[in-house]
C-alpha cells in the first residue's frame, strides 16, 4: 500500500480471491455507496437527523471497515456527538469538510481500481 493512498485493498483482495472481475465490481459498488454516503453525510448532519445520519452511517460501515478505512469510522463517530451535544453550525460544516474529504479521495482511489 503506497503511502498517499488511504485503502487498504489487501482484505478485499483476499477475500475476492484477487480475481480482478470481483475487484472491480466490488470498487464500483463501493464507489456508489461512498458517494452516496458522502450526500448523505452532509445532508443529515447538516439538518441535525440523528436517525437518518444513523441509517447512513450503518450502511458504510461494513465497506469501510473491509478497506481498513478508520478515519471515516472516527469522523462518523464525532459526528454523532456534534448532533448530540448541539454544537454549532460551523462543527456541523467542519465535519461535512473533513468527510467529503476523506470520500473523495477514497472514491478517486477505488475508480483507480477499475
Amino acid at each position: 500500500m503506497s503511502k498517499d493512498k488511504i485503502i487498504d485493498f489487501s482484505g478485499v483482495e483476499e477475500m475476492l480471491y484477487g480475481e480482478e472481475k470481483f475487484i472491480k465490481e466490488f470498487s464500483e459498488a463501493a464507489i456508489t455507496s461512498f458517494t452516496e454516503f458522502r450526500d448523505h453525510y452532509k445532508k443529515f448532519l447538516l439538518a441535525k437527523d440523528e436517525t437518518n445520519f444513523r441509517k447512513a452511517g450503518h450502511k458504510i460501515k461494513p465497506v469501510a471497515q473491509m478497506l481498513g478505512l478508520n478515519q471515516i469510522l472516527e469522523e462518523y463517530e464525532h459526528a454523532k456527538t456534534l448532533i448530540w451535544d448541539e454544537k454549532p453550525a460551523d462543527e456541523l460544516e467542519q465535519s461535512v469538510e473533513k468527510m467529503t474529504g476523506i470520500c473523495d479521495q477514497v472514491i478517486k482511489e477505488l475508480e483507480a481500481e477499475i
